[in-house]
């Protein structure tokens, strides 16, 4: 089952260390981007865990997430960051550092958490579920490109 979600595997780890119900704060990059999480993983999850999930925009970095933690007051629970920014987030001790198989519940069909994601995470601060790439591509009448060889 290669389909885990960043958000049902945190907001699982998060009702493992507490018994009360309380409202999840995921914070992500906004607009459809945002709206696709809620809709796809955040509201069929939040109804499931009967947890209300509250949206937060905010655009990127570590500065607010530190200042959270520096001044003891901490309001984000589940975090959308690049995979550069998790990485120095775990490093400097910001970020909870998961232990994969103990945090989470492995699939239904008895796989390892750590052997059921959809590829490596970049620290083990991190829960993956969003693959991008970079794709460029040209008109060879619009650039005025000689002879070009199609691969």
């Amino acid at each position: 089952m290669k389909k885990l979600s960043k958000l049902l595997l945190a907001l699982s780890f998060v009702l493992s260390v507490t018994t009360s119900a309380f409202a999840v704060t995921v914070v992500s990059w906004g607009g459809a981007y945002t709206e696709s999480q809620k809709l796809g993983y955040g509201d069929p999850t939040a109804a499931k865990l009967g947890i209300p999930v509250n949206w937060v925009d905010y655009t990127g970095g570590l500065s607010e997430i530190k200042a959270q933690k520096e001044a003891g007051a901490i309001t984000w629970d589940i975090i959308d960051v690049y995979a550069k920014d998790t990485i120095i987030g775990c490093d400097e001790g910001i970020f909870h550092e998961f232990d994969f198989d103990k945090d989470f519940l492995p699939a239904p069909d008895g796989t390892p958490a750590s052997q059921d994601f959809f590829t490596s995470m970049p620290s083990k601060c991190a829960v993956g579920n969003i693959l991008y790439s970079w794709n460029f591509a040209y008109n060879d009448d619009k650039i005025g490109s000689k002879k070009t060889k199609n691969y």
